[in-house]
Order: structure tokens, then sequence, then C-alpha cells
């Protein structure tokens, strides 16, 4: 089923750990009925916060090869492959929206940020991927308007998905707790309650939030959050899915933007 009203949607997904990929669990759950929900996009923009680099790079290649980078999982994770088709096209109209801020660069690929999420959403791997790195050098309010910037694509039937956590403490991780802290359940709250609301600027200005010296220890996996907000326009209604915490230090809590 392709994209009904032409439109792609704006999705910022809480990706955790990538053994959600795999297995019975609710994070999957909540990747595989968002894909049957909104229909297969002409091409997908993927912003992945384990792509962080310092300036904004973009993969221009036809390609995709699959990054595993992450260690010590079981066997069954490793077996996963998901090598979607680039878009060289849709690769130059991100060039194009973002310039002179942006550069090619072919030295990375779909990495677990990305292809956990995507293998579930589209399984037959027959949605072109352009990758998207995070660009760590930037300031929160720059990655809020390389949203703005993509916005426009949206128009041709490509879809955004921006992935990281909006919580996301890897030295406080608990494996033994299905629910998150109550540090941890304060800030997702105030994210969430404030996504809903359209109040963007106070998550620009994250730092004054409750608990963000603790949700927040380093900003890659919450800036392409920043994104999917720019990227998102007045007209849309947000709605959150897989909202919950887990691990005691992780937010798997989404949005859809459409």
């Amino acid at each position: 089923m392709d994209l009904l009203n032409g439109r792609g949607p704006v999705l910022f997904v809480g990706h955790g750990s990538p053994m959600n990929a795999i297995g019975d669990n609710r994070a999957r759950t909540g990747w595989r009925a968002m894909g049957e929900q909104l229909g297969r996009p002409k091409a997908i923009v993927a912003l992945s916060a384990h792509w962080a680099t310092r300036g904004r790079c973009v993969r221009t290649a036809a390609d995709n090869p699959q990054i595993n980078d992450m260690y010590g999982f079981p066997a069954a994770l490793y077996e996963v492959r998901y090598e979607p088709a680039g878009d060289p096209v849709v690769a130059e109209r991100v060039i194009e929206a973002l310039a002179p801020d942006v550069k090619a660069r072919n030295d990375w690929g779909i990495d677990h940020g990305a292809w956990s999420v995507l293998c579930n959403m589209y399984p037959a791997a027959d949605v072109p991927v352009v990758m998207l790195s995070t660009d760590l050098a930037a300031a929160p309010d720059a990655h809020f308007d390389v949203g703005r910037r993509l916005a426009a694509l949206r128009e041709e039937g490509v879809m955004i998905v921006c992935s990281g956590n909006v919580v996301h403490n890897l030295r406080m991780v608990n494996w033994r707790m299905r629910d998150g802290f109550d540090w941890a359940q304060t800030f997702d709250d105030a994210v969430r309650e404030r996504v809903l609301a359209g109040d963007y600027q106070p998550l620009v200005d994250f730092e004054e939030l409750p608990d963000a010296h603790l949700a927040i220890p380093t900003t890659e996996h919450y800036l392409p959050l920043l994104t999917a907000l720019g990227a998102a326009t007045p007209d849309d209604e947000p709605t959150c899915f897989n909202d919950y915490c887990e691990l005691g230090s992780m937010s798997m809590t989404s949005f859809l933007f459409r």
C-alpha cells in the first residue's frame, strides 16, 4: 500500500536496545503497526543517532551496506540482514535543502539506529533509504532548522524518520527493569506533554527541563527529536506511540507527525 495522500509523514522513533529488532517486544509491535498504518513512501530519509559526525553528512550512494555497530549481543541479532537501496536523486534533494551546511559522505551505511526500526516497518526492504548523520558540532536550534529545511521533501512523498531516544543514559541501564526510573519517567512525560501541545521551544532549550542532566548525559540520541520537530508543519497533528520507558534509563517514546 502506497501513501494515501502522497505526503510523507515525519517520525521520531525511540530505538533503544538493538534487541528490540527481534523477538517478542513492545517496540517491535509498535513499529510493525506503524508501517502498516502509514503505507509505503517514495523513499525514507533516515537520521540516526549512531551516525554521529562533526558536520552534517548524507549518504548519496545507490546502496546501503549494513553496519552492525553493536557488540556482545546474541547471535540471532547479527543474522538480521537489512540493506535497502539508496536513492541518489533524493540524496541530492537533501543536499540542495541543507546546502551549504552538508556534504556527501559514503563511508557509512545503514546502522542499527535505522535498520532495527525499518526492518520491522518495511521488512521487504523495498523502500529506498537515504542516511543522514547527526551533527554533534551543531547547536540544538540548528538541528531543529535541519528539519525545517527538509520539510519540503515531504511534499514529494518522502518520509522522514529520525531515530534516537528521548531518555538515553547507558551508564544507568538496569537490564532487569521493565519500566523506567522516576526521573526518566518525569523527563519523558515533560517531553511528551510539550510535543503533543506543539510547544517546541522548551524542547530545543532542553537543559531547562526536569532531570535533563540524567536523561541526556550526552546529546546524540536526543538531537534527532529536534530535527523531527523542525520537519513537522503547523497542520500536522502529533500523536504518540511506543509510549513507555524501559531498562530504567531508556525511553522508547515515539512520535508521528502527519
